[in-house]
């Protein structure tokens, strides 16, 4: 494992300095970075560990602090990341509803008590426990070690092995809540990205190639008509299929989704059950 942490914070605190010269004593290094889409996205390779210092500054949760946790949360799923969140306690409930819980190894409020965070620290690095102990919570990071080894497992492929890809899925909705949930549903089946606005689904498809696209056709800003008007004005994704989701099954709203000529639309009180079966017939002739 990397022995690298990257602290995502809004300023250079005392605090932090304390925390990364602490960590230097046990031979890990840490780098800053502020808390902007393109600086993660640019640096977050190189970490073995995230620490998300949530500040006064940060607890505004302005739409960009917004836009850069969901990114976090896709990128964190993407590399197989793990967080620690350091704030106060609102401040973390209020984080967690852009951020997934299998990602945060432990949430520290502040003030912090730093032996227990070095601690905790030294054993995710090392791959160790605290003198043999097993804590529910080190049983927890166990398992979650085990699912992002069976995920890198399942990635790898040697040439006397038939190389099985998942399909990809980009799904796209303004309700953290209702993304975490449907992300949930299809991961197992598919590899699955995730933009809680128009421009972040803009920005993942500039890096990421996509089987589909779940839209949802009502969302603030840049609705899902106009993310998809921009998606097919470009020969890098206008041939993306594209099903709008939709949580109004009247008639003149579905004639008016299906007037865009979309691939699709799925209504939002579908089950899991349903939204499988559907996707599978999709993909099937394919």
């Amino acid at each position: 494992m990397l022995k690298n942490i990257m602290i995502i914070s809004s300023s250079e605190s005392f605090a932090i300095k304390a925390m990364e010269q602490k960590l230097l004593t046990v031979d890990i290094s840490s780098y800053q970075v502020a808390a902007r889409i393109a600086e993660i996205g640019s640096k977050i390779e190189r970490a073995g560990l995230i620490v998300l210092y949530l500040d006064e500054r940060m607890a505004a949760m302005t739409a960009s602090l917004q836009n850069m946790l969901s990114y976090l949360n896709d990128k964190m799923y993407e590399s197989n990341k793990m967080l620690i969140i350091i704030g106060k306690r609102r401040d973390y409930e209020i984080a967690m509803r852009y951020i997934s819980e299998d990602f945060v190894l432990k949430f520290f409020e502040r003030p912090m008590n730093m032996d227990v965070f070095m601690t905790t620290v030294s054993d995710y690095m090392t791959g160790t426990g605290n003198n043999g102990e097993h804590s529910v919570e080190t049983e927890k990071e166990t398992e979650r070690a085990k699912d992002f080894t069976g995920q890198q497992q399942k990635r790898k492929y040697t040439s006397d092995m038939v190389a099985v890809r998942k399909r990809k899925i980009l799904l796209v909705d303004d309700d953290a809540s209702y993304l975490r949930i449907i992300r949930n549903w299809l991961k197992d089946g598919y590899e699955v990205g995730v933009a809680s606005s128009g421009l972040q689904a803009i920005m993942w498809l500039a890096k990421n190639d996509a089987d589909l696209i779940l839209l949802d056709y009502k969302m603030p800003v840049c609705s899902g008509a106009q993310v998809y008007a921009m998606l097919k004005n470009d020969s890098q994704t206008q041939n993306i299929p594209v099903f709008f989701l939709t949580g109004n099954s009247e008639r003149d709203s579905v004639l008016e989704i299906l007037r865009l000529n979309p691939e699709g639309y799925l209504l939002k009180t579908f089950d899991r059950k349903a939204l499988l079966t559907r996707l599978e017939e999709f993909f099937e002739f394919r």
